[in-house]
């Protein structure tokens, strides 16, 4: 526990200091994301034994820094198209060497890690005015829902939600974070308006429940679906980069499938309005 804080102590500094200069340096969230995407598919390397296949790895790793930072300007499925061809050309080069299942393994999830992890990226390009407030969001949602889950599971968690996957859930804890969840990002949401907009954006509640309430579910969906990965490959966490939570990908595997999410919704369900 002491580690957990005093990582969250760091880390907590530096993810706030990314939303106060956004508005001023909208890069700051690409580049930031650049580093998730990267490490993460590095680590995910790692895990399936594929990072010494440098043929696969390289590429991979350029792709995750590159994809967020030339998105944006819209080179994004270039990018993609460029990275499919060549990662499919090294797996006929060197098919002695390298096995589909390799390429397989590395490249869908570089897809689904980059792509997915990318669209806080998208929300910055929709919506400059609240760039802040759409980056918090995505990582704030799905932390809260995992740190709801993780106390109201420790205290009074009796039920496995999926024990096969991952021991320590509880449904106890899953309903706890939903709950936590709904009530912060409200609170969060309201901070922002009164603090940051200065009355001058207002807040649909009824909707951002109603986010907040399926993001929690895929939540745990983007939680368990790696930890399925690390099951799969033996492994406890996928690196050591935060210590006491583990790597990139365990402290964002929950964000990376939450961000599509409020992305999509957001495109038709507004969540901010112009008082």
């Amino acid at each position: 526990m002491l580690k957990r804080i005093l990582t969250a102590a760091v880390g907590v500094p530096l993810v706030l200091a990314v939303v106060f200069f956004s508005s001023s340096l909208p890069i700051l969230i690409d580049i930031a994301m650049a580093i998730v995407c990267s490490v993460s598919v590095g680590e995910f390397a790692c895990a399936t034994k594929t990072l010494k296949q440098y043929h696969l790895s390289i590429p991979s790793i350029f792709f995750a820094i590159a994809y967020p930072m030339l998105m944006s300007y819209g080179y994004g499925f270039m990018l993609l198209y460029a990275y499919a061809a060549f990662m499919l050309s090294m797996t006929i080069l060197f098919h002695k060497k390298i096995t589909f299942k390799d390429f397989a393994y590395i490249f869908s999830m570089t897809v689904v890690i980059t792509l997915f992890a990318s669209t806080i990226v998208s929300m910055k390009n929709r919506d400059t005015a609240h760039v802040a407030f759409y980056f918090i969001l995505s990582l704030g949602l799905p932390w809260l829902a995992d740190i709801g889950a993780y106390f109201t599971g420790s205290f009074i968690g009796k039920h496995k939600l999926c024990p096969n996957i991952s021991p320590k859930k509880t449904i106890e804890g899953a309903v706890g974070g939903t709950i936590v969840c709904m009530c912060a990002t409200c609170l969060l949401a309201w901070i922002f308006t009164a603090f940051f907009y200065g009355g001058k954006t207002e807040v649909n509640y009824i909707s951002l429940l109603v986010l907040a309430f399926i993001g929690s579910q895929f939540s745990i969906l983007g939680d368990l679906s790696f930890s399925l990965v690390k099951r799969t490959f033996n492994i406890k966490d996928y690196g050591y980069i935060f210590p006491g939570h583990g790597g990139m990908l365990d402290r964002f595997d929950s964000v990376i499938f939450v961000s599509p999410l409020i992305l999509t919704y957001i495109s038709y369900f507004p969540i901010l309005l112009n008082a």
